[in-house]
């Protein structure tokens, strides 16, 4: 039984992939559905998260403010 209990406790610490750039900070937006389903559909053609499809949106501006 107390082999049991050691197991679970170290399957509690798993977390996930490990990462050099954790995401640990939490942003809430409102948007309309419109902005939504551009985003959800921008990600599925892409085939990634919506996450990244805004990261990437927020890189092609910081790229355009570069240019000026």
């Amino acid at each position: 039984m107390e082999e049991r209990v050691k197991v679970m406790e170290k399957e509690k610490k798993k977390m996930g992939r490990p990462t050099d750039n954790p995401r640990n900070k939490r942003l809430s937006l409102r948007i309309a559905e419109n902005e939504m389903e551009d985003i959800e559909y921008c990600s599925r053609k892409l085939s990634i998260p919506k996450i990244d499809t805004v990261l990437r949106g927020i890189e092609l501006l910081k790229a355009e403010i570069g240019k000026e």
